[in-house]
């Protein structure tokens, strides 16, 4: 006999529009950040429109920047939210403010991670 679906039941509704809020607040959250990382090079780089700039470099290649070195950085920010996302799962039972906690916290620390990556590894012009 298979339990599987019992089980998964048991736990809790797959559909829940809780648990889309969650990764829509997540996928929403590196998205703003991912901007204001693009905003800031821009700016720094003395671009004449640095938030239409930041749009744009958003969803486009970075001329200058090893593809590999790109990816990495990619992944390191998936690995960011999916570790946010896994967190939320594993507390959806936890009272609400912790559960908040917890995902800020891990969401924070994975945000901390890719921005320090992608300072140490951003393209520099020597002086």
């Amino acid at each position: 006999m298979d339990l599987g679906l019992e089980v998964a039941l048991a736990r809790g509704d797959a559909d829940d529009p809780s648990d889309w809020a969650w990764v829509a607040a997540i996928l929403v959250l590196y998205l703003l950040i991912g901007y204001a990382l693009e905003y800031r090079s821009k700016r720094r780089k003395g671009v004449r429109s640095p938030a239409k700039g930041a749009v744009q470099g958003l969803f486009s290649e970075r001329q200058g920047i090893d593809p590999g070195q790109r990816f990495v950085s990619r992944m390191v920010m998936l690995g960011g939210a999916l570790a946010a996302g896994l967190t939320a799962f594993l507390t959806r039972n936890a009272p609400s403010g912790l559960q908040w906690t917890a995902v800020g916290v891990v969401a924070l620390l994975g945000i901390f991670a890719w921005a320090y990556f992608d300072h140490r590894t951003e393209p520099r012009e020597e002086d």
